[in-house]
């Protein structure tokens, strides 16, 4: 016999101390879970059969428990009828007391208004102990009794006061004054304590009959018993629901325990219900307002004004945020008057700007306040620096607002997705929106994969809550901006039953959006946003087939044999090996070998819409669309077949075949040649195999390795026939490349399976090439951009990779790997004299090379808006403003930089008599007329300096500037000229080549008033004020075959 001094358990031993005769001290353990009150299923168990001798002590699952004083209706307890208490437990002082032992049976319970002490078995002796704990002598029950087991009950462990750790439960649909819907509350994950609120007001479980359908349920709940006071600590009270009959207490669940807390309040250890649809209750006449109390040890919300500072730090030290342009309400921005700007932002080439700030007072004018102007610039790297002044009077706040689709939170719960849907699978709603604290705008991810809401319809019970929400309407396209849609909630198979609050959309380049979620409508019971994603490779050629005669339309269900879908992923459809799809139009109950066939509510897809979302419809007794599964994905490939993503209903459905469109079945086969990558799957039937390639003037159709495809015509050209004849067109930040099919084909590669570095930029077939095109937009396709000392360079490949899913493969990978490359510098002199709209350098460029320009312009005016146009009388010391552009590149990743500008009296840049107006970014110190207003910022640079002449006798000048390409993401192209340490190394990697641009001649005019100046000064009447220049793309490809 083991000595067991702390009670802890030992299952099956006998434990013991000195004390024999004491059976706290004295006693075998009993731990054996199906005797939880919990369970309420049948099962063999009968303790009128086993051999009970002494003492027990009652374990659950290693947790201490004791018997149960309260009648649950349902509960069997591992039996049939399950044995509890007729009367309290002892206390410590009474010692060993004796209790009635009674028994309870469900089918009793059905057609009897009281089965609580229906079945009387022998009485039992009981203790309490020390430690707080419980000891039985168990004895036969009585053998009359169906089945009997002693019931136990288990309560957790209190580690903290549950007063101030508690879920709140803000439901008014549970008021007792409220009904129409029956919600069942075994269909949620109750776990720990809750506290009730009405809209935000305090509220309690009622303490007296409750009529049965109220409260949104079938069995109304009720503690059948007062509340506790403060000092009672945590109680156990009997639950009660109200069924069919009249009697007030006709089904009785699992009690719970309750507490009184400071501030007026209860909470309750809510668990689930046994069986049947039964939902706790609130008292609408218990209604009070919430008092503000504090924990005494833990903090349990959220300190609302750090959060909100730390995310106005996050916004200017980590996003991209900038002052509102358009009107702010007032109060808005936590503050009285919000402040904007009234104007537009500037660009990065207009430097400094002055704009007015408003703010909207309690007038109806936006405007109606105007405190002191402030200055603001565009800076490289999309953002603006604002010179912030106090406003004058009235509590105003300067507003800030950012761009959701950089500024967002990430949700990627994998319980939100469509497909969980817990009601099939037993399981329950165990998450709440309504209790998540939403805080801006969120993107959605599933898994690491991007994801978005449905569109449509989905059934309760899915998505991890009770009801489904759902967007109602379209997602907006990228020009469509900032949207608001409604929301819906499902109740059962009713799409559209709740209607929660609207929320605001955004698409989003780079293809996904972003949600401003809000806390959905009380009134919905637990509702979940949802979420879905797109397949990830390409199911054309990864899919299952299905040929099944009884999917047909013209099929009957055989009641012997009723068809049920539960199969997931992507299928094809056959009938007899033909091609067959889903049908788009009603099908009749009972057909498709199944109680319910489903069909598509729309039409199919087209090749170019890629991988749509269906609703799908079940037919029933009252119509063509009386029960909506879960949406399905479907897409339209070459060979005119679909694909479907089938998912398993949300009841006995099937899936139907249109035996009405049946078309030749593709065929291909599972053994994929060595040299060419064939589809995953098995079909049959018989086709023209070429019918459905359309192979160019230069191929023809042929068989290689049992594969159909283009193949060379003989007279084809192979030149590059190591690159599959691979050309390329560079042309600024964008490229395009194509290789020839036919030649990819008789190396063993499919046309099908290139693509990008990014998948989703697969090639375009036409005229028998594959094209591929990129650019520093929307379509960057992975493009990477570095620098390696002299050039840019825009890297990106061609990629083909087998379609296996094995663990090994020995099919060869394709990899085709291009770069586009800017020099970055050049030089260039203009020899023209100056007209800006017309005269332009051009340098000749080998056909498909890219190119870009630097044009040098003199302007009229300090504001750089009115451009010389014709002839120019300058006088000397007149202010002369020029600006240098370069065009044909990124703005958002270049900057052009001036390195040094200076003038000669003739066209030679490297003429030795020379006068220095910019040297080495900054303007030349010895004159101090040289202004340099905007230099490495973005794609102009502008400087200012006044008309002079050289003193040899000389009238004309001719300027020539050397300019850099800079990468704005070094932060490295501008340079501060007021330092005093301006001049600087070169930065290897961010500046290269020098490149020149002169224009000229300048010359004075005759009404100077300096003798000595003999010549009138005149423009030349040349094509172009401005020089340019035109930059070689220089074009880079190597390409690689792995094995």
């Amino acid at each position: 016999m083991l000595m067991h001094l702390t009670g802890e358990m030992i299952h099956g031993q006998t434990c013991s101390t000195t004390s024999s005769s004491d059976p706290c001290y004295n006693y075998t353990i009993l731990d054996e879970y199906w005797r939880d009150i919990a369970n309420y299923y049948y099962s063999s168990g009968n303790d009128s059969l086993v051999e009970w001798r002494g003492w027990y002590r009652l374990y659950l699952g290693g947790l201490s428990a004791q018997m149960s004083e309260w009648c649950v209706s349902t509960t069997h307890c591992g039996g049939e009828t399950g044995l509890s208490l007729s009367g309290s437990h002892p206390r410590l002082q009474d010692g060993v007391v004796t209790r009635e032992v009674v028994g309870t049976n469900d089918w009793v319970w059905m057609w009897s208004s009281s089965s609580c002490g229906s079945y009387k078995s022998n009485s039992i002796r009981v203790k309490a102990c020390p430690g707080d704990y419980y000891v039985y002598e168990l004895v036969k029950p009585n053998t009359s009794i169906p089945r009997p087991m002693y019931c136990a009950v288990a309560f957790q462990n209190i580690s903290s006061d549950p007063c101030y750790n508690y879920k709140s439960l803000d439901r008014p649909w549970r008021a007792n004054n409220e009904s129409g819907t029956y919600i069942c509350d075994y269909s949620f994950s109750w776990n720990g304590w809750y506290r009730f609120f009405y809209r935000g007001m305090n509220i309690q479980l009622p303490e007296t009959c409750v009529s049965s359908y109220r409260c949104n349920t079938q069995i109304p709940l009720w503690l059948n018993g007062p509340h506790p006071q403060t000092e009672d600590g945590v109680v156990i009270r009997e639950v009660c629901g109200g069924t069919y009959w009249t009697q007030c207490c006709d089904y009785k669940t699992r009690p719970i325990r309750v507490k009184a807390c400071p501030g007026n309040y209860y909470v309750y250890e809510l668990v689930k219900p046994n069986s049947w649809c039964a939902g706790y209750c609130t008292n609408i006449s218990t209604i009070s307002q919430p008092i503000s109390t504090i924990s005494p040890a833990i903090t349990t919300r959220t300190n609302n004004t750090l959060s909100k500072l730390l995310k106005l730090l996050n916004c200017f030290f980590f996003f991209t945020c900038n002052l509102p342009e358009t009107c702010v309400s007032i109060y808005r921005c936590n503050t009285q008057v919000p402040l904007w700007l009234n104007g537009p932002h500037p660009r990065t080439e207009d430097g400094v700007v002055i704009r007015e700030v408003c703010g909207g007072t309690y007038g109806t004018q936006c405007c109606d306040y105007k405190p002191r102007p402030i200055r603001v610039k565009a800076c490289p790297g999309n953002y603006y620096v604002y010179e912030l002044v106090k406003p004058n009077s009235w509590c105003a706040g300067y507003c800030t607002n950012y761009d959701p689709c950089i500024n967002y939170n990430t949700l990627n719960d994998s319980w939100r997705n469509i497909l969980s849907y817990g009601y099939i699978y037993g399981s329950s709603a165990k998450y709440d929106d309504t209790g998540v604290n939403w805080d801006g705008w969120y993107r959605l991810f599933l898994n690491g994969l991007s994801a978005q809401m449905p569109e449509w319809c989905v059934s309760y019970l899915t998505c991890g809550g009770f009801s489904s929400l759902w967007l109602a309407g379209s997602h907006p396209r990228l020009e469509d901006g900032v949207v608001t849609r409604d929301i819906y909630g499902s109740y059962f198979e009713q799409c559209s039953y709740y209607r929660s609050d609207p929320i605001q959309v955004k698409a989003c380049p780079g293809n996904y959006y972003v949600y401003k979620f809000t806390r959905p409508d009380l009134s919905i019971p637990s509702p979940a946003y949802l979420r879905f994603t797109t397949p990830s490779v390409d199911p054309c050629y990864n899919y299952n087939s299905l040929d099944e005669t009884w999917r047909a339309t013209n099929y009957s269900y055989n009641s012997s044999n009723i068809r049920c879908d539960y199969s997931q992923g992507w299928y094809r459809l056959f009938y007899n090996g033909q091609s067959a799809q889903m049908p788009e139009s009603c099908v009749n109950q009972y057909m498709c070998g199944t109680y319910i066939p489903m069909w598509l509510n729309g039409s199919h897809p087209r090749l170019e819409d890629g991988v749509v979302t269906r609703q799908v419809c079940g037919s029933g007794w009252s119509g063509c669309c009386t029960y909506r599964s879960f949406p399905i994905q479907v897409k339209a490939c070459p060979g005119n077949y679909y694909v479907y993503e089938f998912v398993s209903p949300v009841f006995c459905g099937a899936y139907c075949a249109d035996v009405t469109r049946l078309s030749a079945a593709s065929s291909t086969t599972a053994a994929t040649p060595t040299a060419f990558i064939t589809p995953t799957v098995i079909t049959t039937g018989v086709r023209d195999h070429c019918s459905e390639l359309s192979c160019s003037e230069d191929e023809h159709c042929g068989e290689k390795n049992g594969v159909y495809g283009c193949l060379c015509n003989t007279n084809h050209s192979r030149w590059h026939s190591e690159s599959f004849d691979f050309s390329e067109t560079c042309e600024s930040s964008s490229g395009s490349m194509s290789v020839s099919r036919c030649q990819l084909f008789e190396a063993g590669f499919s046309a099908d399976i290139l693509h990008l570095n990014d998948p989703s930029c697969k090639g375009t077939v036409r005229n028998g090439r594959v094209e591929f095109h990129f650019d520093n937009n929307e379509h960057i396709c992975g493009t990477n951009l570095v620098a390696n000392g002299t050039h840019f360079i825009y890297d990106n490949f061609i990629l083909g990779t087998p379609r296996t899913e094995g663990l090994i493969s020995r099919e060869k990978i394709l990899k085709l790997s291009f770069s586009c490359a800017y020099p970055q510098t050049q030089t260039l002199s203009m020899n023209v004299e100056i007209n800006p709209l017309e005269s332009i350098v051009h340098k000749s460029l080998p056909a498909g090379e890219g190119r870009y320009r630097v044009r040098m312009i003199p302007y009229q005016d300090n504001e750089f808006t009115r451009p010389f146009t014709g002839s120019l009388d300058a006088e000397l010391n007149q202010e002369m403003h020029v600006e240098v552009r370069v065009e044909g590149v990124d703005s958002r990743q270049f900057a052009l930089v001036i390195d040094t500008c200076w003038a000669t009296p003739v066209k030679d840049p490297d003429y030795s008599l020379r006068w220095d107006l910019i040297v080495q970014e900054c303007p030349n110190p010895n004159d101090d007329t040289v202004e340099l207003l905007q230099n490495g910022v973005s794609t102009s640079s502008r400087f200012s300096f006044r008309m002079f002449i050289f003193t040899a006798n000389s009238t004309k000048l001719y300027l020539h500037c050397a300019v850099q390409l800079c990468l704005l993401s070094s932060n490295h192209c501008s340079v501060n000229c007021n330092s005093g340490q301006h001049w600087r190394k070169r930065r290897s990697l961010d500046f290269h080549d020098s490149s020149s641009i002169s224009m000229g001649p300048l010359m004075l005019s005759e009404g100077n008033t300096d003798k000595w100046v003999k010549d009138k000064v005149k423009v030349s009447k040349a094509s172009s004020l401005c020089a340019s220049l035109m930059v070689l793309f220089v074009f880079m490809m190597s390409f690689l075959i792995l094995f």
